[in-house]
């Protein structure tokens, strides 16, 4: 229908700008096929490479409605850590969270499904710690999730990568994120549903069904191992993987979007 709202213009604006929105963009889609519609529209419209995907999950409540249990959303900025802390980009006044997760490199597209670290190892040529920056720009985005999350782009605003972890045992180090210095959640990857190697299939089902593209070269950030985490500007938070890595980064405010 001519002149009828689009979030997509919305979210892109704000993206572009950096400035937080007032709720989320009206409509707000209703289904899964629309809200990754919306994804793949944005993110044409920000005009960049898709350097990877990230994969969160569906709300509980939803899993047996929707049939599926992990969403995707395009990484379009990559941040390597150095020695000090690296920079977290939130929104002022949007949603913003941190997430400590593993992040695969894929060498080359699987041609199946990975049934594991040795089917795996044929696939992925790095493997590192690290925390994806999920913020948006509305800041009650979560409020319709999972369809506003699909729809901004996974609310992804980055990865930030650390140092390489072993693919012998990467999956089931034990990983705790803490803000501020007070611990907010401990896990292991291998115990996210079905695993990193299950986050990796979840993804190589949507490309398989045109709904994602899936190149060498892109990273997965495999899903939040313990938790999701708010975080605020001026806030500094820290994760430990075993004694393998520890990682850090302090919460800035989002200035937006660069081509």
């Amino acid at each position: 229908m001519p002149g009828a709202p689009d979030p997509v213009a919305a979210l892109h604006a704000a993206r572009l700008s950096g400035r937080a929105l007032p709720a989320f963009p009206a409509p707000v889609p209703a289904t899964l096929a629309d809200a990754y519609d919306i994804q793949r529209r944005l993110t044409a419209a920000l005009g960049v490479p898709v350097l990877g995907w990230k994969v969160g999950r569906i709300p509980p409540a939803l899993v047996e409605t929707l049939g599926a249990e992990r969403i995707a959303g395009p990484v379009l900025r990559i941040a390597e850590l150095g020695g000090a802390a690296g920079e977290a980009m939130v929104f002022d006044g949007g949603a913003g969270a941190i997430e400590a997760e593993v992040m695969l490199r894929l060498r080359a597209v699987p041609d199946a499904d990975v049934s594991g670290s040795d089917d795996g190892a044929r696939w992925i040529d790095d493997i590192r710690a690290g925390f994806e920056v999920a913020s948006s720009p509305a800041p009650d985005v979560h409020a319709h999730a999972p369809f506003g999350i699909v729809a901004d782009i996974g609310i992804n605003n980055g990865l930030l990568l650390g140092p390489q972890l072993d693919l012998a045992d990467f999956a089931t180090l034990a990983v705790e994120t803490r803000v501020e210095g007070q611990p907010v959640g401990t896990g292991r990857a291998i115990d996210v549903l079905d695993g990193p190697w299950g986050s990796l299939n979840f993804l190589l089902g949507l490309h398989r069904r045109g709904i994602i593209e899936l190149a060498p070269g892109q990273w997965i950030s495999a899903g939040a191992i313990t938790g999701v985490h708010p975080i605020i500007i001026g806030q500094r938070a820290e994760a430990s993987f075993g004694a393998a890595a520890t990682i850090a980064c302090t919460a800035v405010a989002e200035t937006g979007f660069r081509s």
